[in-house]
């Protein structure tokens, strides 16, 4: 009987084929390779947090409908917020806080804005707030605003609170 005529025989002779040309994972060699997926790091903002006792650091989302406000208030802590989707009209009621625009570098912060100015924040922009700024927003347009925030707060302390009344004149 020749060796072409044992099942035994021809097992041996197709592995011997076809074991060179499969790679460790099974698959054929010689085939062109899936292109792998490109992976980004982008920061869009940073700031060295105002240091607070019991720190807790949290991400958080805010949605505001078309015509609605977010109310006067400051925070306890530093916080750093980007626009997802929409546009925000922001304004500064006190203090300061820093904006990054994304259409002029992010990561870099280029603008402050100051006590009585309001800017609109678009999508990618960014705005670092620290404890103190009061501020309020405002949603203008026709689309939800989506804000997504990066909280360093003191634990159990309240996300944020009402704005001082301002001084009367």
């Amino acid at each position: 009987m020749g060796w072409h005529q044992t099942p035994l025989a021809l097992a041996a002779f197709v592995l011997a084929i076809a074991v060179p040309t499969l790679d460790g994972a099974g698959s054929q060699t010689g085939m062109p390779a899936a292109e792998t997926p490109t992976v980004s790091s982008q920061v869009i903002a940073e700031a060295s947090p105002v240091a607070i006792e019991d720190p807790v650091l949290a991400i958080a989302v805010v949605r505001v409908e078309p015509g609605g406000a977010i109310a006067p208030h400051i925070h306890p802590g530093t916080q750093l917020g980007t626009i997802a989707a929409g546009e925000l009209t922001y304004t500064v009621l006190s203090d300061h806080v820093t904006i990054v625009r994304a259409s002029e570098g992010a990561g870099r912060p280029e603008g402050r804005v100051d006590a009585g100015e309001t800017v609109v924040l678009g999508t990618g922009d960014a705005v670092i707030e620290t404890p103190g700024a009061a501020h309020r927003a405002r949603n203008d347009g026709d689309e939800t605003v989506v804000i997504w925030l990066s909280t360093h707060f003191p634990a159990g302390a309240p996300r944020s609170e009402p704005a001082p009344a301002a001084p009367v004149q």
